[in-house]
């Protein structure tokens, strides 16, 4: 089975990375305002967190298929691609701004949780979340072990508010290490992701109205508590499990809409959720790229036209980027199958 929704907001949570990030380089190169893209408060901006929940969900999903060689296929499905972006990243790196490759890019860029790094695409942040994730639930792809994996998904959210609240590991870190990875409370996201799977498969359908009811009182409730704080990462434990629920919750809400909104010009859209990966890994190194030919190189004045013009640029670029991708995953996919 095919979730087209997931692939769908997929696509939507990577158009709002997008936002976000050409913002935060506009401001960087010299625009703290006054484009469309600075209309939008970061505040309604989900940002990279709800991807845990995604990803939760599907990984669910593979397990409860009996997904065959699921560590390995899971690590050719990041690792390929990433590389290649890393390679891209170097290059530009090297050819804009004379800034050959250190000694610590292997570190940086196996994506093991090693702490502070300096990471080639600047996102990838997330994909050490993401490894760990695969490698701690990697026993339950086995059928020995998959009716266990519920149980563990409690364990595992009662060790992080331990974690938090007994042992004091308060952190939320970008740059996360051995000791923290599993602990962090982003976590919830994976959890709570992994359990709308099971939730939703064993629920029966209800009216359309409360699905978006409730996808709408998520929303409201995110922005309501995100609006006044200051900017910076999420650490707190109240902060994260309130928005990790409401995440959960649109998560479920969307799948339960799945049936009744099922349209084939919906279905070919979220089919672009494909490229969300490639997208993600790619965009800034392209974005930072631009901008500085942009200003530095031909002088141009930062504005809507500007901005729109990067913005092109990624989707044209990381729509060939996502090509390659396909490839790369459909070449690992059929000789681990």
């Amino acid at each position: 089975m095919r979730y087209y929704s997931i692939q769908f907001l997929r696509l939507f949570f990577m158009a709002e990375v997008l936002y976000l990030h050409i913002q935060a380089y506009l401001s960087i190169y010299g625009l703290p305002g006054g484009t469309i893209f600075h209309t939008v408060p970061s505040a309604f901006m989900a940002a990279a967190l709800p991807f845990f929940s995604i990803s939760g969900f599907i990984m669910a999903f593979l397990i409860d298929i009996g997904y065959r060689n699921f560590l390995p296929r899971r690590l050719l499905r990041v690792y390929p691609t990433y590389f290649c972006g890393v390679a891209i990243a170097v290059a530009v790196n090297w050819f804009l701004w004379n800034k050959p490759p250190t000694t610590h890019l292997f570190a940086a860029a196996s994506l093991l949780p090693l702490g502070p790094a300096d990471l080639p695409l600047r996102v990838e942040w997330t994909l050490i979340y993401e490894i760990a994730y695969y490698v701690v639930i990697a026993p339950f792809a086995l059928p020995r072990f998959r009716r266990y994996f519920v149980p563990f998904l409690f364990v595992w959210a009662a060790a992080i508010f331990f974690a938090y609240y007994v042992l004091d590991m308060q952190e939320a870190h970008i740059f996360t290490t051995w000791r923290t990875v599993l602990l962090s409370n982003f976590g919830l996201y994976f959890i709570t992701g992994a359990l709308v799977y099971h939730l939703q498969k064993r629920t029966p359908t209800w009216h359309w109205s409360l699905s978006v009811g409730l996808i709408c009182l998520s929303a409201a409730i995110c922005v309501a508590t995100s609006w006044n704080r200051p900017p910076g990462l999420i650490k707190d434990m109240g902060e994260i499990l309130l928005w990790s629920l409401c995440s959960a919750v649109s998560l479920y809400c969307v799948v339960k809409l799945e049936d009744k909104w099922r349209h084939p010009l919906l279905e070919t859209i979220s089919n672009f959720g494909d490229y969300a990966y490639a997208y993600y890994l790619i965009h800034a190194t392209i974005l930072s790229a631009f901008f500085s030919i942009a200003v530095y190189t031909f002088g141009w004045r930062l504005n809507n036209a500007t901005a729109l013009a990067g913005l092109g640029l990624v989707a044209v670029l990381g729509y060939f980027f996502g090509r390659l991708d396909m490839r790369l995953h459909g070449f690992f996919k059929k000789r681990l199958r």
